[in-house]
């Protein structure tokens, strides 16, 4: 079933429901921002408390994580754009839906191209299927020339889920295969030139808000094609399939935040010694004129 709730003119938000499950999504940056099992009626969804973190799950297009001083080249023209960029914060328009899904649509327009210039089409559609939500991100390109972007997602995840029967310390990150993996470090936003090991063989890792002191922990070349949050008192669980997505970031605002992010990309932060040139940026996607990009991951709950 699928209702919609209209608050304004860019802020409209759209319920997409079965009997086990609902979501909730807003037209302002297609954003999730509710996803609730009906049984017991836990939020998964981070409620945007902007004590810590003002936003539920936003999309990052058409760059992940943040420039070097905010400032990209292309063709010996240079560009400013903020962290993430700037779909997160423009209204989506919805193109079609179903009983099960809907998607939604933003297209290159003055104020993207002041920013970023190529001319676009982004589809965001999403699709329930028992306690499951499917995500998918489609990306063409409308420009009469080759297209640089990277696309991401970034939804944060209430932790602990139920904080009148568990606590943070409760929860574990595990992966569907084991792996030896290092992090990629942040050094102000960027990525730093160092890396530093962290898991070697092994499937899990606890959760403690001590991982983020100094930014996400970023992933590069997992094996696994699935993760969850997954508390060790109680049975209650967030799964996120990732396959195919190069990159991994998870993170939560420092100073005990009630939150984690999963968030699958393709692309990443500048490097340090970035020189911002886009078109050589590391993870960086191209599509040639006309050319189509997509990716989907999916959250299951329980």
């Amino acid at each position: 079933m699928l209702e919609r709730k209209v608050l304004s003119f860019m802020d409209t938000k759209y319920i997409l429901e079965n009997e086990l499950v609902q979501a909730t999504i807003n037209t302002l940056g297609a954003e999730l921002t509710s996803f609730k099992l009906k049984g017991d009626g836990t939020e998964y969804i981070w409620q945007a408390d902007p004590k810590f973190w003002g936003r539920h799950a936003p999309i990052l297009f058409p760059i992940v994580g943040r420039l070097k001083d905010n400032t990209y080249r292309i063709k010996n023209r240079t560009y400013f754009m903020t962290q993430h960029g700037f779909a997160r914060d423009l209204p989506f328009a919805l193109i079609s839906s179903g009983d099960d899904y809907f998607s939604f649509r933003l297209t290159s327009n003055e104020e993207t191209l002041a920013k970023y210039p190529f001319e676009f089409e982004l589809v965001v559609s999403y699709k329930l299927e028992g306690t499951s939500l499917q995500v998918t991100y489609g990306v063409q390109n409308a420009s009469s020339e080759t297209m640089y972007f990277s696309i991401g997602a970034h939804p944060g995840f209430n932790w602990p889920l139920r904080p009148d029967q568990e606590t943070a310390e409760d929860y574990v990150v595990e992966f569907s295969s084991p792996e030896t993996v290092d992090l990629l470090l942040i050094e102000g936003g960027l990525i730093s030139n160092e890396g530093k090991p962290f898991l070697k063989n092994e499937s899990s890792f606890p959760l403690s808000e001590d991982l983020f002191a100094k930014d996400a922990l970023v992933f590069q070349g997992l094996q696994s094609e699935k993760l969850a949050l997954r508390s060790l008192k109680t049975d209650k669980f967030v799964e996120m399939e990732i396959e195919g997505f190069p990159y991994l970031g998870i993170w939560s605002q420092r100073g005990s935040a009630p939150f984690v992010c999963f968030e699958p990309w393709f692309g990443l932060a500048d490097e340090v010694d970035s020189d911002y040139d886009f078109t050589t940026k590391r993870g960086i996607q191209k599509l040639e004129v006309n050319g189509e990009f997509a990716c989907t991951y999916t959250i299951t709950i329980g």
